[in-house]
């Protein structure tokens, strides 16, 4: 049952993260950015939506797949045994990966990528995994996450 819980709150720590991208784009519709000739602010927007919502997957696959590597793969009996720090900073790596192309491949707006969208990629990617991750990940390896011994005391 515990496992269940523990996927559920991955589950709802993406679709926090999901309803934030629309929070988002409301941002963007009260500060509008300068939009190059042909673009239309609503084609921007859905460039902006789709890779945002790419950012925010790619952090909800990454979660379930430390939790999946640290339940099923790693066997240990006690957590300060475990030094699987390296392959949880390396489950970064997925939406690091969703963020870069996310800079890459959404509609410039005519000054560039604005420093907003950046912050709204990062959140999206990093912050959906880190949280999903230090708050949910299995009870052997609840302490992996950075700062989860400040956090987690259950």
């Amino acid at each position: 049952m515990r496992h269940a819980g523990n996927i559920s709150g991955i589950a709802f720590i993406i679709i926090l993260f999901i309803f934030l991208v629309y929070a988002e784009l409301w941002f963007f519709d009260t500060y509008p950015s300068q939009l190059p000739d042909g673009v239309t602010m609503e084609q921007w927007k859905a460039s902006f939506q789709m890779w945002a919502f790419i950012c925010v997957a790619s952090a909800g696959l990454a979660s379930l797949l430390w939790y999946l590597f640290a339940q099923c793969t790693f066997k240990i009996n006690r957590w300060e045994d475990s030094r699987k720090r390296p392959q949880w900073i390396l489950c970064f790596i997925l939406p690091s990966a969703a963020i870069v192309f996310s800079v890459i491949f959404v509609k410039k707006a005519e000054g560039g990528l604005r420093a907003e969208q950046l912050i709204f990629f990062v959140v999206n990617g990093l912050l959906s995994y880190y949280l999903s991750t230090l708050l949910f990940s299995p009870s052997a390896f609840k302490y992996i996450p950075i700062g989860a011994k400040r956090i987690r005391h259950w």
